[in-house]
């Protein structure tokens, strides 16, 4: 789950970077409204300038204020990622950061479709039509051995075939 949410390599497809939007969205909604609820009730106080009527409040404001440092790293990260999963720079990533731009931005990079096979990130997410490029991907280089050393060691391919490609995904062709 830490890389789903925190990490800043690789490749990250729609649905997963929605869920870390929603995820956020909800957290950040949801706690500041369960606090709402809970110190509400009568004889309590809600008024942001006068924290010393309950030491919670102010608690509460410190829980937020990590929760909202944490989303948006989050939220920096996924769409980092989301970016390199069209194959577009992680740099973008800074329109996320001018007010009024974000949102539009968000929705622009959470509906485009990714690219297929592998790009200068890496492989595609969801698995589909991952191929090799020559030096575009050295994953998908060592995951073709090892599926040929699969194969081979199974008795599907006879000695000269398995040389045979392994010289060619060697050198890249």
């Amino acid at each position: 789950m830490l890389k789903l949410f925190f990490s800043w390599t690789g490749r990250l497809n729609r649905a997963r970077f929605w869920l870390v939007i929603l995820v956020w969205w909800l957290i950040r909604i949801g706690i500041p409204y369960c606090f709402y609820l809970y110190y509400s009730y009568p004889a309590e106080s809600l008024d942001i300038n006068d924290v010393t009527v309950s030491p919670a409040v102010y608690e509460s404001g410190v829980i937020f204020s990590v929760l909202t440092l944490a989303s948006l790293l989050s939220t920096l990260s996924a769409s980092v990622r989301r970016l390199h999963d069209f194959g577009a720079s992680g740099w973008w990533v800074l329109l996320l950061l001018v007010p009024g731009v974000e949102l539009i931005f968000t929705l622009i990079i959470g509906l485009i479709g990714s690219d297929r096979g592998t790009n200068r990130f890496g492989v595609n997410p969801l698995g589909e039509n991952n191929y090799y490029i020559p030096g575009a991907n050295e994953e998908m280089r060592v995951k073709e051995l090892i599926d040929l050393a699969s194969l081979y060691e199974k008795g599907l391919l006879t000695r000269e075939e398995y040389d045979n490609t392994k010289a060619r995904i060697l050198k890249g062709q």
